[in-house]
């Protein structure tokens, strides 16, 4: 039998030599000097020989440990070499399904369709705080306590980092992605059962924040800050045209030219066909006709100066995000206006209150919100009614906010 002491005098040859230690294990010394582990033994009759590993990485009594094992699967009838082959197989296999794997599988084939923002945001919110915790994972080894750690880990992060917005949001949303990865993976028969839905409720979604009008002193704080606006010319068009108009910000940010018809005095927001790299041109993806005050025709004719010959109205000063103002940049710009609770979308709710309070017909103000109308066959040949007194209107409401900075 081997011992230590012995494999460590074994001299290399000009050829390959192996020394028996007992029950079919021997040591192998090759001319370099390596010193391999073999296993010989027979099944169904026919000779083979499994390696066992490196001396002295794997010491005298790991061999024989590792024989033993191997004694015990013949015992049952199990070529040990075969096993070692399936199981690196489904080595390889729990490898390829990996949390991050499997993500990005998802993302490739799942949100294909969805806008470059979104799949942005995505990846984005995998790689800051899913990712380190459980990308190397099995999916179907992640469990409840894996999701609990990870929400409450990025509400940790977000507060300590000061960053805007809030914890609880962006941590209900790493809990929704991944939710919606593990639901692919069950979907494809890699994984049993969704753990992000025993976590539910663990973090209280925060009340939301809905819009409100602007105060009076707002309203006057916001027009005289423009006069002095020390931002591009670009955004400060476009936080006047959203005051103007009513628009939501993403309508504001998607505006292309070759929806402006200055013949007609029209914006007209079509039905987007959602290609792979496009938004929708509104909130809820309908057809939207917005007349133009004089105040708003001659802002654009301006701002056509700015970017006529590009394909956004009001484009990224810097060639970011896909060609179009970034999607917190009206609100970072209101901020540094001194408007520091006051949102893009107030400015709509502002339109619709004052609007109201003068006794402007609700379906006209209910129309040029482009919110939604119940009956959608009706709501499809809808989009032209009560142009005139939108018109009109629009007229008075942009005369409103030009009143505000005297």
């Amino acid at each position: 039998m081997l011992t230590d002491t012995k494999i460590k005098s074994l001299k290399p040859r000009d050829k390959a030599y192996r020394v028996a230690d007992h029950n079919g294990l021997c040591i192998e010394v090759r001319p370099s000097g390596t010193k391999l582990w073999r296993y010989r033994y027979r099944f169904n009759n026919k000779a083979s020989m499994l390696s066992l590993g490196e001396y002295p990485i794997v010491g005298l009594a790991d061999a024989r440990k590792a024989r033993d094992q191997a004694r015990l699967l013949l015992d049952n009838s199990i070529n040990p070499s075969q096993n070692r082959k399936q199981e690196k197989i489904e080595a390889q296999h729990l490898s390829a399904n990996t949390f991050e794997l499997v993500a990005n599988e998802y993302i490739t084939e799942i949100l294909i369709d969805r806008s470059s923002g979104y799949i942005s945001k995505f990846k984005k919110a995998l790689e800051f705080d899913v990712f380190p915790v459980i990308g190397d994972k099995n999916v179907k080894d992640i469990t409840s306590a894996d999701i609990l750690h990870i929400i409450r880990s990025t509400v940790k992060r977000v507060r300590e980092t000061g960053k805007r917005g809030s914890g609880e949001v962006t941590a209900l949303n790493n809990q929704k992605f991944i939710g919606a990865v593990m639901r692919y993976a069950i979907a494809t028969l890699r994984a049993d059962n969704d753990p992000t839905y025993a976590v539910r409720g663990a973090i209280a979604r925060p009340e939301i924040e809905h819009a409100r009008p602007l105060t009076i002193q707002e309203q006057k704080l916001f027009r005289s800050g423009l006069d002095t606006f020390k931002g591009s010319n670009t955004v400060r068009n476009a936080l006047l045209t959203m005051a103007y108009t009513m628009l939501r910000s993403i309508e504001i940010r998607r505006m292309k030219w070759s929806y402006v018809d200055f013949g007609l005095k029209i914006i007209n927001f079509p039905i987007s066909t959602r290609s792979n790299n496009q938004e929708r041109t509104t909130k809820k993806n309908r057809l939207h006709l917005v007349p133009m005050s004089n105040q708003l025709f001659d802002l654009l004719k301006i701002q056509f100066i700015e970017s006529g010959n590009k394909e956004y109205v009001f484009p990224s000063v810097y060639g970011h995000n896909d060609g179009v103002i970034g999607n917190s940049t009206l609100n970072v710009a209101l901020k540094n206006m001194g408007l520091n609770t006051v949102t893009a979308h107030d400015f709509r709710a502002t339109a619709s209150t004052i609007l109201n309070e003068k006794d402007f017909d609700e379906d006209w103000i209910e129309k040029q919100l482009a919110h939604a109308d119940q009956n959608k066959t009706r709501a499809s040949y809808n989009h032209a009614k009560y142009m005139e007194q939108r018109r009109d209107m629009l007229q008075q409401w942009a005369d409103i906010v030009d009143g505000w900075k005297e």
